[in-house]
């Protein structure tokens, strides 16, 4: 066990060690990404697929984060180099990809304060991919919501690990779970609210390919923050006597309760077929407007998105903070500072590339595109294998094991199984993740160039319009051709 030459911050217990760690994983992936591939891949068949790829990849690498930072007290470079002398590099490869992941995860981040307050205010009105078009477009609207979101990230870290993360886990945890259950609830009473629970729990095999066990191994992998080094500083705060094991079952556990609760909301709402970021703020707000009281669960709605992504991002700014406070002796007010100003830069370049900047490309993508491609397809993979690899080969099996099996970690007949599986199981499934997502990011790079002539859009009128049948002939139609411009 490191020796600790000054008194470090920690959680004040058990609870709040979960809370915490579970607001980590929580993030706006297990509301989004979930329900999409759930429905995508044969519902009930794709659930259990992913609670395979969740028990034998996911849940083992969270213990090695957490150990590593348990064992060892210290920030992501530290905790490494101390376990191994040289191998610091592999904390400040994780370090450099959570910040880049804050660049554009902020941006989205504050997008969802102010669809917050416009659902709130019926200010979305009925055109809502415009609406989703104008504002994250717009040069000053997401820079004035992104910066309002990271300003409550500073605030929240310089108050400490104790009263700052901890107090706002206490906080915000409780009142996302609140809304996810009110939410679901109300989904259930909707018209197709039984079919939809229905068809999130019956499996469909006929729709099992490769593809569902790379959809499942990537979801398990992502939603748990592994790799970034958030969940090993989280660890680092754990006191002593914390059960490693059982804390990481707890987070994988409401994780896993937050996506499948997601599920029930957005099959419910009949806009499963859609994903990512349109699903959210494209397609969500246009059901919310049909239903009764639609801006009330608009609103819970975007707040429980911002309470998510406010979970996480707190976590992901922390780990950084921790090395500047640790490893270059700042005082923490400092450290935040500098983290912050740091992120309001890369956010700012972010939020602009989809908007005025949008014509300055890298690899044929903007800023934002490249920051969360970049870091997900390649940065978070790699890092997530080099972990396993490290806990599993570099790290001592005498030492290792003290600390998986010593004061409630792991019991000692499981010992071998984690062991193991952090040896060649995740290594390897980490890896067909790794390669296949660098496979279709290639692919990216085939498709066509724009066309830079102008486009020419038909303008087919209605039947009604031309009171005409519309089974008749096509030459019966007046056909206008209108001339527009590619941007």
């Amino acid at each position: 066990m490191a020796e600790q030459k000054t008194k470090r911050s920690g959680f004040g217990g058990k609870a709040a060690a979960i809370l915490a760690a579970a607001g980590s994983a929580i993030g706006l992936g297990n509301i989004w990404r979930f329900p999409y591939i759930t429905s995508e891949n044969g519902g009930g068949a794709f659930i259990l697929i992913y609670l395979g790829c969740i028990l034998f990849l996911g849940l083992p690498l969270l213990i090695a984060e957490f150990s590593v930072g348990h064992n060892t007290k210290k920030n992501p470079i530290d905790a490494f180099a101390t376990i191994k002398k040289g191998w610091g590099w592999l904390g400040a490869m994780g370090l450099i990809s959570v910040t880049l992941i804050m660049g554009y995860y902020f941006v989205i981040s504050g997008w969802t304060l102010n669809y917050t307050l416009a659902s709130a205010t019926n200010a979305i009105g009925g055109n809502f991919g415009t609406f989703f078009t104008e504002f994250t477009t717009d040069t000053w609207k997401p820079l004035i919501f992104t910066y309002i979101f990271i300003i409550a990230n500073h605030i929240i870290i310089t108050g400490g690990v104790q009263g700052g993360i901890e107090k706002a886990s206490k906080i915000m945890m409780p009142i996302l779970f609140a809304i996810l259950i009110i939410l679901a609830i109300y989904s259930l009473w909707l018209p197709d609210g039984r079919e939809a629970l229905a068809n999130i729990f019956t499996p469909d095999f006929s729709k099992v390919t490769g593809k569902t066990f790379l959809d499942a191994m990537g979801q398990a992998f992502f939603t748990l923050s592994i790799g970034m080094g958030a969940m090993l500083i989280y660890g680092s705060y754990f006191k002593d006597g914390t059960k490693i094991a059982g804390t990481a079952i707890s987070v994988v556990s409401l994780d896993t309760l937050v996506a499948l609760m997601a599920a029930v909301i957005i099959f419910s709402a009949g806009v499963e077929n859609e994903s990512g970021i349109q699903l959210a703020f494209v397609a969500m707000p246009k059901v919310f407007a049909a239903m009764p009281f639609g801006n009330l669960w608009a609103t819970l709605f975007f707040l429980l998105l911002g309470l998510a992504a406010l979970s996480s991002t707190i976590s992901m700014h922390e780990a950084v903070t921790s090395y500047f406070v640790e490893k270059r002796g700042m005082e923490r007010k400092h450290g935040a500072r500098l983290v912050t100003l740091f992120a309001l830069l890369l956010s700012t370049v972010a939020s602009l590339s989809l908007g005025d900047w949008s014509n300055f490309t890298i690899a044929g993508m903007n800023f934002f595109a490249l920051l969360d491609n970049f870091t997900a397809i390649i940065m978070l993979p790699l890092l997530g294998i080099l972990t396993s690899i490290f806990v599993g080969w570099v790290w001592k099996k005498e030492d290792m094991k003290a600390e998986l099996t010593a004061e409630g970690g792991v019991d000692k007949a499981t010992y071998p199984i984690v062991r193991f599986l952090l040896r060649y199981v995740c290594p390897i499934l980490v890896s067909v993740v790794l390669v296949f997502g660098i496979i279709d990011f290639a692919k990216s790079f085939s498709k066509p160039a724009k066309c830079e002539e102008p486009e020419v859009t038909l303008e087919v009128m209605g039947a009604k319009e031309l009171d005409i049948n519309p089974t008749e002939e096509l030459e019966r139609v007046e056909i206008k051709v209108v001339e527009t411009n590619n941007n």
